[in-house]
């Protein structure tokens, strides 16, 4: 028995995403071979609007789909798994086994419910607004994106600066600025380049034009000789 994960979006090569006619011909490619694909769409909410098809269309070339509640619907917690009957059944009976089944999930439930009702049609505006604050940003001299442009409302955003650099300018932003600019960053293949991961959610609506550019501009040249201790929170 065979089987083929498929993640979408690729989150850690900047949330890409193949083109629809890709995707249809390596589910095919799979299952035309005998084996069971699945599709690992904690952000699947994020992924829709690139294909401009229903969320079932895409979930239709998959045999098993997981989705999370949490991520891009800002949930606290909690996923959903679709598919075949037997399968769900086994999923069930294995959740059990090791220890996943909790007494009362309608605290989860709810927020979920909000998440799918208030979060997910927003995101093809979200889509949008990444797409035209990706363009700012690849303006500025140092900051390349990936890929550009985005193909989701989350992109990696490549600044011409050694991490123990960046990660004093964070400190210093969030001091003075009181805005947290990332939690995670990432080595490059150049010592004096470092990737961190730029997601457009509800937070960046509290941003003013031009604010965001602004302060990721800061993060090649600010906090000289400190290290320290999301975009982006605005106390």
């Amino acid at each position: 028995m065979a089987a083929l994960v498929l993640e979408l979006p690729q989150r850690m090569i900047g949330s890409q995403l193949p083109s629809w006619p890709d995707l249809v011909a390596q589910t095919s490619w799979a299952r035309d071979r005998g084996a069971a694909v699945h599709l690992d769409g904690a952000r699947l909410w994020e992924a829709q609007p690139f294909y401009d098809r229903p969320h079932a269309r895409i979930a239709d070339l998959f045999d098993t789909v997981y989705v999370s509640f949490y991520k891009g619907l800002g949930g606290i917690g909690g996923c959903a798994l679709a598919g075949p009957d037997d399968d769900i059944e086994q999923a069930r009976l294995w959740r059990t086994r090791h220890g996943g089944l909790l007494f009362s999930m309608w605290p989860y439930a709810a927020d979920a419910m909000y998440g799918l009702t208030v979060e997910l049609p927003a995101m093809g505006e979200r889509f949008e607004h990444a797409q035209s604050l990706a363009a700012e940003l690849a303006a500025l001299p140092g900051i390349e994106i990936l890929p550009d442009p985005p193909q989701t409302p989350i992109f990696s955003v490549l600044i011409d600066r050694a991490p123990d650099g960046l990660e004093a300018a964070r400190v210093q932003i969030a001091v003075q600025d009181g805005v947290w600019m990332f939690d995670r960053m990432w080595p490059t293949s150049s010592p004096e380049q470092t990737r961190i991961e730029f997601a457009v959610g509800r937070q960046v609506a509290a941003f003013a034009d031009g604010e965001i550019v602004a302060l990721v501009d800061g993060l090649r040249t600010r906090g000289r000789g400190r290290r320290g201790r999301r975009l982006v929170h605005r106390p």
